[in-house]
């Protein structure tokens, strides 16, 4: 799209704007991995880190985000999605016991970036970065994952809303109308 996505408005409010504040409800300690900090100094109630080895994808801001966190699970969320759901955030961190990951998977598809992981990921997605493995999805036969189906998502509303994200333009009028 040209622009950080990040900072989109939607209804006067830029998307990380409306991502925190909702997930503030949800949770104590927020990180925010980027390659530009600087953009996010004036956010002062959160934790902003740097991805470890920067331009390597989402596998690798997953992996600088528990390096950080000093929890054992972790909820991931992508910048560009403008309908998180608080409820289905909660409900998926009690699935977590006994798993790695808690990522919905809808008509075959994951939403990794929309998933609860644990520091138990490290040492996996470090090796996977050593090989050059650089795919989210790819980790997932390395580790114990909860995979969440449609309809237990469907509970919490409609999937295509609640996973939607802005790639392009049309994406961004597309979700300015809802």
């Amino acid at each position: 799209m040209g622009r950080d996505k990040a900072f989109l408005k939607i209804n006067g409010e830029a998307l990380i704007e409306k991502q925190l504040r909702l997930l503030k409800g949800v949770f104590r300690n927020i990180i925010i991995v980027t390659n530009s900090p600087q953009k996010y100094a004036g956010f002062k109630s959160v934790k902003i880190v740097r991805d470890v080895i920067s331009g390597r994808g989402p596998l690798v801001g997953i992996y600088s985000g528990l390096l950080a966190s000093e929890s054992c699970y972790n909820f991931v969320v992508a910048c560009d999605m403008p309908f998180i759901n608080a409820k289905l955030i909660e409900y998926m961190i009690t699935l977590k016991d006994g798993f790695d990951i808690v990522v919905p998977r809808i008509e075959g598809k994951y939403e990794a970036l929309f998933a609860v992981y644990s520091k138990n990921c490290v040492r996996p997605i470090n090796e996977a970065i050593e090989k050059d493995r650089l795919t989210v999805r790819g980790l997932f036969a390395d580790v114990r994952v909860r995979e969440l189906a449609g309809d237990e998502i469907m509970k919490f509303g409609d999937a295509d809303t609640i996973f939607m994200n802005m790639n392009t333009k049309e994406d961004l009028c597309r979700i300015r109308a809802c």
